[in-house]
């Protein structure tokens, strides 16, 4: 089961994910994400310290949600992944496609260069 929650920190959202993101919660990941890029948030940060695991179908909506904000001209940009799903994305070099940070205000500041 997935939890999160939306907040701001100045003019960025900062969307907090707590669980397993597998399958069964890619469609509500997928919605979370664009409903966010759809309120016209430019600058996101997906903070993944809560986050124990990560599947394909869930790597799929991030890769996509990242192409989306990009044609938005905003960035989705991802903080605080533990080691174990940190690799994940290693392993299926989906983070050369995406912009991982130590800490959520290192992805915060990142924005600004």
């Amino acid at each position: 089961m997935m939890e999160f929650t939306v907040h701001q920190e100045g003019d960025v959202a900062i969307v907090v994910l707590n669980g397993e993101l597998d399958v069964a919660l890619a469609p509500r990941l997928k919605a979370l994400l664009k409903e966010t890029l759809e309120k016209g948030h430019k600058k996101i940060v997906v903070d993944m310290k809560n986050v124990l695991f990560v599947d394909s179908s869930c790597l799929g909506v991030m890769v996509n949600a990242h192409k989306m904000a990009v044609g938005l001209k905003a960035a989705i940009k991802f903080a605080q992944s533990s080691e174990q799903v940190r690799k994940i994305f290693e392993l299926t070099r989906t983070d050369k496609h995406l912009s991982f940070h130590s800490t959520i205000g290192e992805a915060i500041k990142s924005f600004e260069s």
